[in-house]
């Protein structure tokens, strides 16, 4: 059996395919999508629901493909995917923006001063939490500090800003964190704020639904989980099937959802899906389901039942 090592052609990568039993029914097709989407991107990435597994029918664990499988069911995963990550991002950064709102408003509510976010005494006092406190603070000092140089400054709208003002809110300067960073500020900051902030979530989820109360330990278990899929959502990478490497306790959430306990342990994609109900609108809730709900929809009419079956459980939409 022929196997891709060093270089070959887009016509001898599907050969090998061939060989392996994928049917390529239309090839000129298929090398036009080899030369955009990239063999190990694409294949690679995207094969493993249409490999044969039953031991019976392939004794030696040889690399085959499901009988009927083609070359268009694999773009067609690879393609849901993709479509899979946008909408994820953009439900993914209005939970960012949302958070980084909050989180600055309250922090500057309780500490009015200028560059009270620059003091140490103004965080947690638990000293677990002070490499993470400094390592902040560092921060977003150096971005003020980096744009008040008048060499070539990364943000214009932090130099705007501080030419204009000569100082830099933290309203302003949280548009410059990542969702990491806010994460980390989350957690360091004190517990009264954290209440205060968990809380506000709760009480925009309970206008639209019904009363919750959601409390920090809740949000960080949201943040755990969200942050790395914000990150593999915004790069070309394989998302359905990403899952965190342990389980997430969540008995409390899915309690707040109405759903059976450990239905979102797993940490899974359905997890992440599942959770941005208790922070997102209700508006923008619903849309992003309806169009997730088209998008399994179309997969599924695209794809052999037996492959779509195991595309699903491995996104944790079914155990």
């Amino acid at each position: 059996m022929r196997h891709v090592k060093d270089f070959a052609s887009h016509a001898e990568q599907l050969e090998i395919l061939e060989d392996r039993g994928l049917k390529v029914p239309d090839k000129a097709a298929a090398k036009r999508i080899l030369s955009r989407e990239n063999y190990y991107a694409l294949i690679d990435g995207y094969k493993e629901p249409f490999l044969l597994d039953d031991e019976r029918l392939n004794p030696y664990g040889l690399e085959r493909y499901q009988e009927g499988t083609e070359f268009g069911h694999i773009y067609a995963l690879h393609s849901f995917d993709r479509k899979l990550r946008l909408l994820l991002l953009n439900e993914l950064l209005k939970f960012e923006k949302n958070i980084k709102s909050k989180v600055a408003y309250r922090f500057s509510e309780k500490f009015r001063e200028a560059g009270s976010f620059l003091g140490a005494g103004n965080y947690s006092p638990d000293s677990r939490h002070h490499h993470e406190r400094d390592r902040i603070i560092s921060t977003l000092g150096n971005l003020i500090k980096s744009h008040k140089k008048r060499d070539k400054v990364r943000y214009p709208a932090i130099r705007e800003f501080y030419d204009k003002h000569k100082n830099v809110p933290l309203w302003v300067l949280v548009n410059f964190l990542s969702l990491g960073q806010i994460t980390h500020f989350y957690t360091v900051i004190d517990e009264e704020l954290r209440e205060r902030i968990a809380r506000d979530f709760a009480e925009e989820y309970s206008e639209e639904y019904g009363e919750i109360h959601l409390k920090p330990v809740d949000l960080d278990a949201i943040l755990r989980i969200v942050f790395p899929y914000r990150n593999k959502s915004a790069h070309e990478e394989v998302l359905y099937r990403f899952h965190l490497p342990h389980p997430v306790e969540l008995g409390t959430l899915e309690g707040m959802l109405d759903m059976g306990k450990g239905s979102l342990s797993g940490a899974t994609v359905f997890s992440v899906l599942s959770l941005l109900k208790l922070v997102l609108s209700k508006d923008d809730y619903d849309w992003f389901s309806m169009e997730l709900e088209k998008m399994i929809r179309e997969l599924e009419e695209s794809i052999p039942a037996r492959a779509f079956e195991k595309i699903v459980k491995d996104a944790g939409f079914v155990k």
